[in-house]
């Protein structure tokens, strides 16, 4: 158990903490700058410039911004960006190659380094925007800041206004993180196993990208492009007891796409997989998946937290195995993400958040992955969902989503090229993984001492 003292007038002053885990961070974080840690260095004192991201409108047009969603530890994900609105009077954070953004409003906390190639781009207000100064490589510096011994540390000094609220790191406390400064050759050999992963993951991507587009345009070859109308009529005994606009809209669109005859009911192809927890014990060590683990762009569980079952919230109780398809139906979230083979640990069950259905297609899941993500199948989830508060679908209302279902020669041929993806994925994030262990162990070595 860890344990500090705290002054009673540190609690009467104007803007101080009360939070007790934060004061054990900032003893922490005081013990190695005021020690005996030659090598570590205030990150404030690194920096020729930081500051958080602004607070902009989205809008279909405008200046690019990244979000959480598109920074991952050392890797920026710049598919489906969102744009802000900005006029001459608007102040926003501009961001220019080799500035390090951090998420400081999200956990675990990560960093990554902003490549060259956008002229205007800028971020959201979770993010911080780090100018190093020449002493530090900007590579180093997101590689240190995404290893997990600098998140304990961060975790303990960020702060949290509700139980439900993002953990937030201030840029007062940003500034005291401590940062260990080697010599040019380590940060150098963290800085080509970087730009190799970050080559590797760019790649990756553009090849999924490219073969989702493929699906896409086949699917809408097939169905020929239906969408649904913001003009359309009804006849009033198809009603059937339901007259608001979406329902109605989803059914127009239901009898488009069985006209098309290149869809089948979901129930025909795929099963969704019951919730239990039977066979496993409270003390048994698991693999549990989250929203954080999806990468909404390779659509894929890039990785999981192994805890044991007892730690785990009681809403983790959906097993999975490889091959499973993960869809968001709870929540504001529209992931969706297939589970590969080499996602967990060796003799450890995977459980997935309640947050999403697994579903067990009899075939090709990679192809019906990507087939999930198509906008026919968006527009219907949208219409099945329910609840004022939280957008929920049930998994009865699931059984009758219509699904593009091409043919078997068509499926097979997407699904082997996806599968080659995927695996030119895993590359990406195993060099990607180096890169952090080499982080992780410098950072460990120094913490030692």
């Amino acid at each position: 158990m860890r344990s500090t003292v705290i002054q009673l007038k540190k609690f009467r002053e104007k803007g101080d903490r009360l939070d007790p885990r934060f004061y054990l961070g900032e003893k922490t974080v005081k013990t190695i700058t005021t020690g005996k840690y030659d090598n570590f260095v205030k990150l404030g004192d690194l920096l020729d410039y930081f500051t958080d991201g602004s607070r902009l409108t989205s809008c279909e047009t405008g200046i690019p911004m990244l979000r959480l969603s598109n920074l991952d530890a050392c890797d920026i994900h710049f598919g489906g960006l969102k744009y802000a609105s900005v006029d001459k009077a608007t102040k926003w954070t501009k961001v220019k190659s080799q500035d390090v953004l951090f998420t400081q409003a999200a956990e675990p906390f990560r960093a990554a380094v902003m490549p060259e190639g956008f002229d205007d781009i800028t971020v959201s207000s979770e993010i911080t925007v780090m100018r190093p100064k020449p002493a530090i490589v900007p590579e180093y510096l997101a590689a240190i800041l995404s290893t997990r011994s600098m998140g304990k540390i961060l975790k303990d000094l960020a702060y949290r206004r509700s139980a439900t609220a993002l953990r937030r790191l201030r840029l007062k406390d940003i500034s005291e993180i401590p940062i260990p400064l080697p010599g040019r050759d380590l940060q150098y050999k963290i800085k080509a196993a970087y730009e190799d992963a970050a080559r590797l993951s760019l790649e990756s991507e553009t090849e999924l990208s490219q073969i989702i587009q493929a699906v896409y345009a086949e699917i809408d070859r097939k169905t020929q492009a239906q969408s649904t109308t913001r003009r359309f009529k009804i006849r009033k005994q198809e009603l059937g007891g339901r007259w608001d606009v979406a329902f109605c809209a989803n059914e127009m669109l239901r009898r488009q796409l069985l006209e098309s005859g290149s869809v089948t009911p979901l129930l025909q192809v795929a099963k969704p997989v019951p919730s239990t927890l039977k066979g496993i014990g409270e003390d048994e060590e698991v693999c549990a998946v989250k929203a954080e683990h999806i990468n909404e762009n390779t659509m894929m569980v890039e990785s999981f937290d192994l805890c044991r079952l007892s730690d785990l919230s009681p809403r983790m109780r959906q097993p999975l195995s490889p091959g499973d398809v993960l869809i968001c139906t709870t929540g504001s979230g529209e992931q969706v993400a297939y589970l590969d083979e080499k996602t967990g640990t060796e003799g450890c069950r995977i459980l997935g958040s309640a947050t999403f259905t697994a579903l067990r297609f009899t075939e090709t899941p990679r192809y019906f992955t990507i087939a999930m993500t198509h906008p026919i199948v968006r527009a219907q989830l949208n219409s099945l969902a329910t609840g004022a508060v939280q957008r929920f679908i049930s998994k009865k209302d699931l059984d009758a989503l219509l699904v593009p279902n091409l043919s078997v020669i068509w499926r097979e041929d997407f699904d082997s090229r996806v599968y080659r993806a995927f695996e030119r994925r895993r590359e990406a994030l195993t060099a990607k993984a180096h890169v952090l262990e080499l982080a992780e162990k410098f950072l460990s070595e120094e913490m030692k001492q």
